[in-house]
């Protein structure tokens, strides 16, 4: 990549408007590489550092899907990986399944949109994931969204019917992907192994 620059049309917490911007991928493609920086909808939007809270949710569910992914040639990735869903779209989602089926998909970006995209949630990025994210990865065909909630401890898994996210059912204890029989998640064990992995200040 170049390491031409760009102002950031947006900072954190800043949603996009209806009507496109001005920039497209081929702006995109000359950030210095490693920019924490998404396009959105035409958009540059840029995002702080994450907090060592989400870095270990984000390690353990790693974690939990890379080993469902091992036996089943499916692909995991985290961020920041590209995913680009339109000329005027490229999210970095943290982190991103892709199945055996749909790794076609994988070239040295993913193009197009991934079986599950997971995002955690923070002060800064919960309004752009609850809302702007929502609608692109519905708008572009994302069968599964997991939103992770860091203060409340959950995640919400979202399912896609007929064009828009609806949201699934789930116990405390387990989580079993509707369209992908190899993802279980045993959901006590993953937040108790979180658990014992946060910073003593709880932050």
């Amino acid at each position: 990549m170049s390491t031409a620059t760009f102002p950031y049309d947006q900072l954190p917490g800043h949603a996009p408007t209806a009507e496109a911007g001005p920039r497209r991928a081929a702006d995109y493609w000359q950030l210095p590489e490693g920019e924490p920086v998404e396009l959105i909808h035409g958009r540059f939007i840029m995002s702080p550092s994450p907090n060592t809270t989400h870095q270990i949710v984000l390690a353990c569910l790693m974690g939990e899907l890379l080993r469902i992914a091992k036996s089943n040639e499916a692909l995991v990735l985290p961020a920041p990986t590209d995913v680009v869903l339109s000329d005027h779209t490229i999210l970095q989602p943290d982190i991103l399944y892709i199945s055996k089926q749909r790794r076609g998909i994988v070239h040295q970006h993913v193009e197009g949109p991934p079986d599950i995209v997971v995002e955690i949630a923070s002060p800064s990025t919960s309004r752009r994931d609850r809302l702007d994210k929502r609608v692109l990865y519905a708008e572009y065909g994302v069968a599964e969204y997991w939103m992770v909630d860091l203060a409340g401890k959950f995640i919400e898994f979202l399912l896609l019917e007929d064009g828009r996210y609806v949201v699934q059912n789930v116990g405390l204890d387990r989580y079993q992907s509707p369209r992908l029989p190899e993802v279980t998640i045993d959901l006590a064990a993953f937040w108790a192994d979180v658990e014992k992995l946060l910073p003593s200040d709880g932050e």
